[in-house]
C-alpha cells in the first residue's frame, strides 16, 4: 500500500542583534531627561492563558469516548459552541490521512447527521470518496472544494445509516490518489466508542 500523506514544514529563523555604545552620562540630553519611564502592571508581566472557550474560533476537546472525541469551536464566552464528532484516520501504516467528522442537524432536517470528510490535497477528486458500514452497500460522495488544509466531502447520514454506525463494529472510507488511480486507499473509521459519544454530543 502506498501511503499519501502530505505535510508543509515552514522554517522560520530569526536573529537578533546589539549594538553597544560608549557615552558620557554627564552629558545627556533634555529629551532623554524628559522621556517618560514605562510602566507595565503585573497582569502585563504575567498575563495569564485565556480560557479557549472564551476565544471565538477557539477549538477544544472536551470528551473523549473510545476512538472518538468531542471537539468544540468557541463561540465566545457564555455562547453554547458548536461541537463535533471527530476521529483521525490512518492508512495502514499508521500515518494520518484523513479526519472525519459526524455533526447533529436539526429534527426537521433529510438527514439524521453530517459528515464532514477532509483528505489530502492530491486526491483524485473525479474517483469521488465512498463509504461503507461492515458488509453493508457501499456509497460514493462526490468532492465539494479544495484548499490548504485539503479536499472536502460533505454528505448526510440517513437514521438508518446512523443507527448502522452505532451497532457497527467499523465502516471504511476509501479515497484514490492522483498518483495511483489504480490503486485505492481504504481508510478504517473505528466505531469503538461511537454510540455513547453521540449520545452524548446530542444531549440536552
Amino acid at each position: 500500500m502506498q501511503k499519501i500523506f502530505f505535510t508543509c514544514l515552514i522554517a522560520l529563523g530569526m536573529s537578533l542583534s546589539s549594538q553597544g555604545f560608549a557615552q558620557d552620562t554627564t552629558q545627556t540630553t533634555p529629551e532623554a531627561q524628559e522621556a517618560p519611564k514605562p510602566t507595565t502592571t503585573d497582569d502585563e508581566t504575567f498575563p495569564v492563558a485565556q480560557d479557549p472557550k472564551d476565544v471565538p474560533g477557539a477549538e477544544y476537546v472536551t470528551e473523549e469516548h473510545g476512538d472518538w472525541k468531542i471537539i468544540c469551536t468557541s463561540k465566545g464566552k457564555d455562547i453554547k459552541p458548536n461541537c463535533r464528532l471527530y476521529q483521525l484516520l490512518k492508512d495502514d501504516t499508521g500515518s494520518p490521512v484523513a479526519e472525519f467528522g459526524i455533526i447533529a442537524l436539526a429534527k426537521n432536517a433529510q438527514a439524521a447527521a453530517g459528515v464532514n470528510f477532509v483528505t489530502p490535497l492530491g486526491t483524485l477528486l473525479t474517483a469521488q470518496a465512498s463509504m461503507r458500514i461492515d458488509a453493508g452497500q457501499t456509497k460514493r460522495y462526490p468532492f465539494s472544494w479544495c484548499e490548504q488544509a485539503g479536499c472536502i466531502t460533505r454528505f448526510g447520514l440517513t437514521k438508518p445509516e446512523l443507527d448502522n454506525l452505532k451497532k457497527g463494529n467499523k465502516a471504511v472510507m476509501t479515497i484514490t490518489a492522483v498518483a495511483l488511480p489504480n490503486d485505492p486507499i481504504p481508510l478504517n473509521v473505528s466505531l469503538t466508542g461511537f454510540t455513547s459519544a453521540w449520545d452524548s454530543l446530542n444531549k440536552e
